[in-house]
């Protein structure tokens, strides 16, 4: 991503923002809202609201049902987040937004550098969310100039130490931006959006909180599903980057991954050829229950670790970072947790681990 900032400018009104669409041929961010939206890109007497990806959209969406038009600026399920490249008529969009929920930590920068520009926008982070149903905070990340400096990198990963360390059990949420991953962060980001909603929309406040509870409970589920994963015992898994790994925490689950494996994808290198061995080891000896792969970052590397998986006939669970075309949230992580409940039935838990 680009690491050259939004000049900066005063808040731009929405008939503007419009213009400036017009200007650049055309918004891209994807109305997600209701069909009875107005000429201007609102709900009839609604609000608007933008998200970052449509993982928070959905969200959003979910809490303000007919009240708002939900917009996300990365609209294309194939597009990698981390590295998109945001037009002015995003960050007009976002800096006249009645309410802008994002992720936070860095992965979706040019949401913060859009808001510099802005008037008091009230933002919902999802990182911030995070913290208050954990206790942990997620460290800013740069993944400007294709995901910062390696040393920056690695001097966040060294502090988590060695693949040792993995088997010992330990979580590297500090390092982990992709919280909506964390299926009580998801609930938490729809309690602050209908706050925040009821706040500016008093008359529809009970709305917007019955509906954030209604997307919580459909999440309980899920929840219960991870618990009962939990309670057969540690699985070791791989994966060919952390995006998934608040979910896998949930669970208990141990990662096997070399570090310097990731640590490498992380930062856009090929990983050194020993990094590399150890990886197809870990799958060709079949030390791992199920490989997490983000399909939505494949590269030459992480495709041959897929195939060495498929092979192996190891358990691939296929991850995205933005919902898949047609789909919800809820049904998306269903997918998902389903699809890691099948590559576990037939499995061994691993020893505790010093958990």
């Amino acid at each position: 991503m680009s690491s050259s900032p939004f000049p900066r400018r005063p808040r731009l009104t929405r008939a503007a923002a419009l213009t400036m669409a017009a200007l650049v041929g055309g918004a891209v961010l994807t109305a997600c809202g209701s069909e009875d939206g107005t000429d201007d890109g609102t709900a009839a007497g609604g609000l608007n609201l933008v998200a970052s990806t449509t993982v928070y959209a959905d969200i959003a969406e979910q809490v303000a049902g007919d009240n708002a038009t939900v917009e996300s600026v990365i609209s294309d399920p194939a597009a990698d987040p981390h590295s998109y490249e945001a037009s002015p008529a995003d960050a007009a969009a976002v800096a006249d937004a009645d309410l802008v929920v994002y992720n936070g930590a860095g992965y979706d920068a040019f949401v913060d550098r859009a808001l510099e520009n802005a008037a008091d926008v009230p933002v919902v982070r999802a990182v911030d969310e995070y913290a208050r149903v954990t206790g942990e905070t997620v460290a800013e990340h740069s993944h400007d100039d294709e995901h910062g400096a390696e040393d920056d990198h690695d001097g966040d990963h060294d502090d988590h130490g060695t693949e040792d360390d993995h088997e010992g059990h330990d979580h590297t949420s500090d390092t982990n931006e992709h919280v909506w991953f964390s299926l009580p962060t998801a609930a938490a980001v729809a309690e602050r959006v209908a706050e925040e909603l009821a706040t500016i929309d008093e008359e529809n406040a009970e709305e917007y909180r019955d509906n954030a509870r209604r997307f919580a409970e459909t999440l309980t589920p899920l929840e219960e599903q991870l618990d009962v994963i939990h309670d057969r015992g540690h699985f070791p898994y791989a994966q060919t980057e952390r995006v998934g790994a608040h979910l896998f925490d949930a669970a208990h689950m141990v990662d096997r991954t070399p570090r310097g494996f990731l640590s490498s994808i992380e930062d856009d290198t090929d990983p050194s050829a020993a990094d590399l061995s150890a990886m197809l080891d870990l799958i060709a000896e079949r030390e791992v229950a199920f490989l997490a792969f983000n399909n939505q970052t494949e590269t030459p590397v992480t495709a041959r670790v897929r195939d060495a998986a498929e092979s192996a006939d190891v358990a691939v669970v296929d991850l995205t970072e933005t919902l898949p075309e047609g789909v919800d949230y809820t049904t998306w992580m269903t997918g998902i947790v389903d699809s890691l409940s099948s590559a576990l039935a037939g499995a061994t838990p691993v020893a505790d681990g010093g958990h």
